[in-house]
């Protein structure tokens, strides 16, 4: 799943390079430009403790029970026609792919040189928002669904990414450092009207927008650890959400708006967890020696797609929320991660 040391994965896996540091992140969720940027789809940012994807693992780690998913099978297992976005490549160098559920090939849809990551569906599945340093930083722009028309909405020489969309497709929550420290805003779709929604002297990144648009779900280590907080739709009445789950990162909500699903190194490498917001601890959703980050749900709140290095090298994997048993969708030689399904 959002941003400074770079590392191969973070931000939803390639914004994950802002990701409020802490190793080399798998899966970046914060600040850093993409190449930067780690594989994971939010950019590393330092509000610390990333996921840093591991080559090997130790004997204590080799010991603990395999939860490995079996070889990639077809997309069409999953079943449907919809969509995943998701980005690929080499750090620095990712590009956009699509991946549709149908069992057909990956399509590249962003390629230019540089990086290009963290994609985000527009509500109605016609445009997708994503990260890219095509012109020498990090900036967000947004395309059809097919690729075409890119176009830079932020045009600045800050770090923008963590792209979010409004539930009425007509805004976009971002993160950006533009102010001197890492804070949450929200722009038009043409770029226009951006305003500033945190103030603290914290690192503030990843938002994510409730489905009804009135909250917005954020990570922020102004407390100490890097947590989730909710606040208003405007910034106001920031609440933290989560305690003691060491680096917290990537929220997502579920598309009918009762839970939140975010990543922790609580268990010392980076699980899944599941919070009701009517109450309640948070549910572990994976357990494994490796770092599942960047999740994000299916349209009918069913099953999440997530990135892991839990087979060695950055892929994309669906979890089915009701038995827990995983899918792994992508195979590829380079790292993929931060996905995000078409609504």
């Amino acid at each position: 799943m959002k941003h400074p040391p770079a590392s191969p994965y973070c931000g939803r896996l390639t914004l994950l390079l802002l990701t409020l540091i802490g190793g080399a992140l798998a899966c970046t969720i914060g600040i850093a430009p993409r190449s930067s940027l780690q594989a994971t789809g939010e950019a590393a940012s330092p509000v610390s403790g990333s996921p840093t994807p591991r080559a090997s693992q130790t004997p204590e780690e080799q010991s603990r029970p395999s939860t490995a998913s079996p070889p990639a099978p077809t997309p069409s297992l999953v079943g449907g026609s919809g969509a995943i976005v998701y980005h690929r490549g080499p750090p620095g160098q990712e590009d956009i792919y699509l991946l549709p559920l149908d069992g057909s090939e990956p399509q590249a849809l962003a390629s230019e040189s540089g990086s290009d990551i963290s994609p985000r569906w527009s509500p109605d599945g016609h445009q997708i928002a994503f990260v890219s340093d095509r012109d020498g930083d990090r900036e967000i722009f947004i395309m059809g669904a097919d690729g075409s028309a890119p176009r830079n909405l932020t045009l600045n020489s800050a770090a923008d990414d963590s792209p979010y969309w409004t539930p009425d497709g007509q805004s976009i929550v971002f993160s950006s450092d533009r102010d001197g420290n890492r804070e949450i805003y929200r722009m038009r779709i043409d770029g226009t009207n951006v305003k500033r929604l945190t103030f603290d002297l914290g690192f503030d990144v990843s938002p994510a927008v409730a489905p009804d648009g009135s909250q917005i779900a954020f990570v922020s280590n102004r407390e100490g650890d890097s947590e989730v907080f909710l606040m208003d739709a405007e910034g106001e009445s920031p609440v933290r959400l989560t305690s003691g789950y060491g680096v917290a990162r990537y929220p997502a909500w579920n598309p009918n708006g009762s839970t939140l699903v975010f990543a922790s190194d609580r268990s010392g490498d980076f699980e899944l967890y599941q919070i009701d917001l009517r109450g309640g601890e948070p549910e572990n959703l994976t357990t494994n020696a490796a770092h599942d980050a960047s999740p994000d749900f299916s349209p009918d709140g069913q099953l999440l797609v997530f990135d892991s290095n839990r087979e060695g090298n950055y892929e994309v994997f669906i979890l089915d929320l009701t038995t827990l048993g995983v899918t792994r969708l992508t195979s590829a030689p380079d790292l993929d991660g931060d996905p995000d399904w078409k609504p």
